[in-house]
């Protein structure tokens, strides 16, 4: 998203991080993954979405562990599930992001980052900014 940015916040009594996006200076990049549903199961619905935002004037970056809090990179998952606060949990992300602009709305995006202490996230794909 062009003319964003990013605000982060806490689950109250939790370690799990969620993103909101308003108007702003940067640009504000989100990947979304959904689990199947499962019919026979009820409240089986699953999702989480990853976020970070760049320097709008950017074509391309390559940012790595403690720079990644710059990017105010989270990762949030979306079900009928509690995370209860966890010191060892609340950690900042660790890994790599990179990235290169492939046209004026498109980005190509390379992650593989450790979430939360334990919980790694691998993709490749490419972004369309609205």
């Amino acid at each position: 998203m062009n003319d964003s940015e990013l605000t982060v916040s806490n689950f109250d009594g939790s370690y799990m991080k969620y993103g909101v996006v308003s108007s702003g200076n940067k640009t504000v990049f989100k990947y979304t993954y959904v689990a199947p549903d499962e019919e026979q199961i009820a409240d089986d619905e699953y999702s989480e979405y990853i976020y970070f935002e760049i320097d709008s004037d950017l074509d391309s970056f390559f940012i790595e562990n403690d720079a990644l809090k710059d990017t105010k990179l989270i990762l949030t998952k979306s079900c009928f599930c509690y995370w209860p606060y966890d010191s060892e949990k609340d950690v900042a992300p660790m890994g790599i992001i990179y990235g290169e602009k492939i046209s004026p709305t498109k980005w190509d995006i390379t992650l593989s980052v450790t979430f939360y202490g334990d919980e790694t996230r691998s993709f490749n794909t490419v972004f369309i900014l609205k």
